[in-house]
């Protein structure tokens, strides 16, 4: 299950893993060279978040990142970026 984060959070994706560390977090970042972005959804699950990545007027510099304790299991934390 996702949830919309209305109140628009500007930050890092290293500070967006590390606030919300249970969950795939998915952000419009500011370009691809930066690491700054608004949080727009946190959800449980990448693949439902991927879904509604697809689905989004404006996909454009979107991504998914993982919180701290789901990058335990993966290389890197980036699930996927559009």
């Amino acid at each position: 299950m996702y949830k919309e984060i209305v109140e628009q959070q500007r930050m890092t994706d290293i500070e967006a893993a590390t606030r919300y560390p249970d969950n795939f977090i998915l952000m419009r970042m500011d370009g691809f060279e930066g690491n700054l972005g608004t949080v727009l959804y946190i959800g449980d699950d990448d693949s439902e978040l991927m879904n509604l990545l697809t689905q989004l007027e404006n996909p454009l510099h979107c991504g998914i990142i993982e919180g701290l304790n789901h990058r335990k299991n993966s290389l890197g934390g980036i699930v996927a970026y559009g």
